[in-house]
C-alpha cells in the first residue's frame, strides 16, 4: 500500500491550519467563554451575537477549506515544497477573500518568537489569548480545545472576537518540526528568511486562528 496520499492528506490540513470541524462546531460552554478562553457556563445570549458566532465559525471554515483544497492540489503536484509556496502566496489572497465575502477580519498568529510569517506575531489582545491558550497547554490541556469567543468589553465597532487554539499534529512536523527535510527547509527559507516555527513536537500549541465581527450598522431612517 503505497501511503504518499495519506501522508499528503494529512499535511495539508496541518497546513491548513485551522480545521473545519474546530471551527465550525464551538463547544456550547465556548459561547460564553471569557477573553482567557476558559469556558464558562452556557447563558442565554442574543439573537445578533449567535448571528455574529455563526458568521465567525462560517467564515473560519471557508478560509480553512479553501486553503486546504488548494494545499492539496499542490502537494499532488509537487509535494511540500509547492505547498510551502501555497502557504506563502495564495493564504494570504484566499484571507482577503473570505474577510470580503464574510465581512469579518481574520487571520493566523503564533507567539512572538515561534512565528513563520513575520506579520503573524501576536500581539494585542491576539497575543494576551494565546498567552493564555499557552498557560493552560503548560498546565497539560489540550492546544485543540482551547477557544475564546467575546462579546463584551470590545471596541466600539466590534461585536464578537473568536479565536481557536491550533495544536501541532504528527503531519506538522514535516514543516514545524526538529527535523525538517532539506528541501523543505530550503523553500521555507527563501519565503520566510527568519522563520522561527520550527522546532515543534506533537500536542504543542503552534498557533491560533481568530475572527473578528463588526457591530451590525445602524439601520437608516424610515423613509417619510
Amino acid at each position: 500500500m503505497n501511503p504518499t496520499p495519506f501522508r499528503f492528506t494529512a499535511l495539508a490540513a496541518c497546513l491548513a491550519i485551522a480545521t473545519t470541524a474546530g471551527c465550525a462546531r464551538l463547544p456550547a460552554a465556548a459561547a460564553t467563554a471569557s477573553d482567557a478562553g476558559t469556558p464558562t457556563p452556557a447563558a442565554p445570549v442574543a439573537a445578533d451575537n449567535d448571528a455574529g458566532l455563526a458568521r465567525a465559525s462560517a467564515a473560519a471554515m471557508a478560509f480553512s477549506s479553501q486553503l486546504r483544497s488548494e494545499l492539496l492540489a499542490a502537494m499532488a503536484a509537487g509535494g511540500p515544497v509547492a505547498a510551502v509556496d501555497v502557504c506563502h502566496t495564495r493564504a494570504p489572497r484566499i484571507a482577503g477573500m473570505v474577510m470580503t465575502e464574510h465581512g469579518v477580519q481574520l487571520g493566523r498568529v503564533a507567539l512572538p518568537g515561534r512565528n513563520r510569517n513575520p506579520a503573524q506575531a501576536a500581539d494585542d489582545w491576539r497575543l494576551a489569548t494565546l498567552q493564555v491558550f499557552q498557560q493552560a497547554v503548560d498546565a497539560g490541556a489540550p492546544a485543540a480545545e482551547q477557544v475564546s469567543v467575546v462579546r463584551d468589553g470590545l471596541p466600539d465597532g466590534v461585536a464578537l472576537r473568536m479565536m481557536r487554539g491550533i495544536a501541532t499534529e504528527p503531519a506538522c512536523l514535516a514543516c514545524h518540526g526538529s527535523e525538517v527535510a532539506g528541501p523543505v527547509r530550503a523553500a521555507i527559507a527563501k519565503r520566510y528568511p527568519g522563520d522561527q516555527a520550527t522546532g515543534f513536537a506533537v500536542g504543542d500549541l503552534r498557533g491560533a486562528l481568530w475572527v473578528e465581527v463588526p457591530t451590525p450598522a445602524a439601520p437608516g431612517p424610515a423613509a417619510p
